[in-house]
């Protein structure tokens, strides 16, 4: 029988009104099972009988381990019945045929247990009343299961009559890898496509394609990054297509129907619990993991520390106040770098400012270099270095000249090892989870241990955090510095038990990873970086309506040899525009100094460009109560007076061509117009 064959096996666990066995010897002719019971080790016999025809035979499950078997046990309960309308007849009748079957059997079988307790005369009477339906007993088992499995419920029990191949397309497999992977990839989000804009999407990328797409039956050779090549438009197709080992994965596909695709998409939504299933049994789990659990690849693929690095920003679930007043209240704003393979932080920041280049470029700054405490070295916090990749959401301050040029600056002409920006694709947040979880458990220690922490949303807690607001931002700063140390020493699950510092640690055992000089110059490559170039006039560079000068920049020829002019670039930092550093392909020059921000004592007033947009915005808003009369009349007599000189300047020379009759036709008498025209002016 084949249901007794696959659930009765020796080793496979049960359970049996609540209580635990596990199978130690199934007797298939006496039908007797011997089991021991895994709480106590008693070991008992039990009848096939008596375990599967009970009154509690709705609560026996088997599985082939104990975990598996306590996931049967607390599995939620089934959903909702289907609507019986949407079956079709002969499947109603199949499930009211085996409905009508097992109740039947069982209610005979009952009656016969209260007469007689024999168990051999009770098999007997199984067998002949399966028999006499006329129906097998292995075949009776499986309806059996089939009945059990789903309640009895006769709709349930219908549609899993339905064939195998039931609504599902009767394409290849290449096909079938196309369509799952364009839902998965651009309709399974947040923020789904209509599923028109989805089928001309699909239309788009055979035409890119030239009609060929993967063939999946070959998962072993089955490259994961070939995927984005080939719906990657801003790579040549034809650089793709060219690689002799990407022709041969390629095949020749269709794209179906706009309404049978209509129709599977719906299909693929109907069972959105099933689509984990349905990817992995069709495409394997490396493309389920390719499409939905790309932080799990980035973790198991990072080989080295400072492979990949992830970094994202998180606005505090605390208020601060301002050491002036004591009662501004402010929310900070922090910036954090991670490593994929030691699960490091390798570099923080904690500004005011939304997340900006400031943010990203600070954090990298702090990160590359070893981190100081009291003007020391901290030996707690030894991670440092610069990122191969550097993963970042598709924030507009990402997407900077100035976050680009210190990408490329920092490898200094390949001395040390470059950086690469990678851009999350959008809607897709799982993609930093690694990031995302660290910053959860930050948030529950802030809402744990500082006043004036955010514990929900509502207006009352808001206005209760406010009130209660008291730390600076060097109480939040050096909290948090604890909290990252605290982090660093903590054993993860992940890592086999081992801590962050001591991953890093292991690794760089005998070296340590190569940085440049902590240099002015190199300090002034994480200074934002102005888009717009400047010439080296006579007075200086001019920038944010200052001039800038320098005792060195007078040297500099404010001329290139082909005549036009000089031109620089510079970095600036805006909560100090007293100073620019000034660039010339890639390196730094000099620093020039604001002249109108110089003070007496030759030292510089540090004006931040908030400060200077607020001076700005107040100046133009100024106005006087009353008219300046005194300007007022002596502009309309300024004006008289020009008036009245150029009038005189005109009529000399007019006197002067009188004499020139080509130029004034003697038939125009000026004088009688003008008497015409004061004539007709009279009241």
């Amino acid at each position: 029988m084949k249901y007794l064959e696959n659930q009765l096996r020796a080793g496979w666990y049960f359970s049996r009104e609540g209580e635990i066995y596990r199978i130690q010897q199934f007797e298939t002719l006496r039908l007797q099972l011997e089991a021991v019971h895994v709480a106590t080790q008693v070991a008992c016999s039990l009848s096939l009988f008596d375990l599967l025809l009970s009154d509690g035979a709705e609560q026996v499950a088997f599985a082939p381990t104990l975990e598996s078997l306590q996931d049967q046990l607390t599995a939620p309960p089934l959903p909702l019945p289907l609507d019986e309308s949407s079956l079709p007849a002969s499947l109603l009748a199949r499930a009211d045929n085996i409905i009508q079957t097992v109740e039947q059997v069982e209610r005979q079988l009952r009656l016969l247990a209260q007469q007689s307790p024999d168990t051999f005369k009770r098999i007997t009477a199984l067998r002949e009343q399966v028999a006499a339906i006329p129906l097998s007993l292995s075949r009776y088992y499986d309806l059996r299961k089939i009945y059990i499995e789903y309640s009895g419920n006769r709709a349930r029990i219908a549609a899993s009559l339905h064939r195998s191949s039931f609504n599902q397309m009767r394409v290849g497999a290449a096909e079938r890898h196309f369509l799952d992977t364009l839902i998965l990839r651009y309709y399974a989000r947040s923020r789904p496509l209509r599923p028109q804009t989805l089928y001309r999407l699909a239309e788009s990328a055979l035409l890119r394609t030239g009609n060929c797409w993967l063939d999946p039956t070959d998962k072993t050779t089955l490259p994961l990054d070939l995927i984005d090549m080939l719906l990657n438009t801003q790579l040549p197709m034809t650089a793709v297509l060219q690689n002799p080992d990407i022709q041969r994965l390629l095949v020749p596909v269709t794209l179906p129907s706009r309404s049978w695709f209509y129709g599977y998409l719906r299909w693929f939504e109907s069972q959105p619990e099933k689509g984990e299933q349905v990817v992995k049994a069709r495409h394997g789990q490396a493309q389920w993991e390719q499409e939905h659990l790309v932080f799990d690849t980035f973790v198991t693929r990072a080989s080295a520390p400072l492979q990949y690095v992830f970094a994202d920003h998180w606005m505090l679930d605390v208020f601060t106040v301002d050491e002036a007043t004591r009662s501004q209240v402010n929310r900070l704003w922090f910036t954090a770098l991670i490593d994929a393979y030691t699960r490091c932080v390798l570099g923080t920041a904690l500004l005011y400012e939304t997340p900006c280049i400031e943010s990203i470029q600070t954090a990298l700054c702090h990160a590359i270099w070893p981190k100081q405490r009291h003007e020391q070295h901290d030996e707690r916090w030894l991670c440092y270095g610069i990122p191969q990749q550097l993963s970042l959401d598709n924030a507009w301050a990402h997407h900077s000249h100035s976050l680009e040029n210190l990408a490329r600056s920092l490898s200094q002409g390949g001395c040390y090892s470059s950086m690469d920006l990678v851009f999350r694709p959008p809607y897709r947040g799982r993609y930093g989870a690694l990031i995302e979880r660290f910053f959860g458990n930050l948030s529950a220690q802030v809402k744990e241990h500082l006043p004036g922490a955010l514990t929900d949303t509502t207006y009352v807690q808001r206005r209760t955090a406010a009130q209660s607001a008291c730390l600076l931002y060097e109480d939040l700063e050096a909290f948090l510095y604890d909290l990252v140390v605290t982090y660093q020493h903590t054993p993860h699950r992940e890592l086999g038990g081992s801590s962050p510092h001591q991953k890093w640690v292991v690794y760089w055992q005998d070296s340590m990873p190569l940085v440049p000089p902590c240099t002015t110059a190199t300090e002034r490559l994480f200074w934002r970086r102005s888009p717009e170039a400047r010439h080296i006039t006579r007075e200086g560079i001019h920038a944010f309506g200052l001039t800038y000068t320098a005792d060195a920049l007078r040297h500099m020829a404010r001329r290139r040899l082909d005549g036009k002019p000089a031109t620089v670039h510079f970095h600036y930092n805006p909560h100090d525009v007293s100073v620019l550093a000034l660039f010339k392909d890639g390196h730094w020059l000099m620093d020039v100094y604001a002249r109108e921000l110089r003070l007496p004592d030759d030292t510089l007033y540090p004006l931040s460009l908030l400060e200077r947009q607020l001076a700005k915005t107040a100046a133009h808003q100024q106005q006087t109560p009353t008219r300046d009369w005194l300007r007022f009349v002596n502009d309309l007599d300024h004006l008289s007076t020009q008036r009245l000189r150029e009038k005189r300047q005109r009529q000399r020379q007019l006197g002067r061509t009188t004499t020139d009759t080509k130029l004034m036709s003697p038939e125009v008498n000026t004088d009688a117009l003008l008497d015409a025209f004061l004539k007709d002016d009279k009241p």
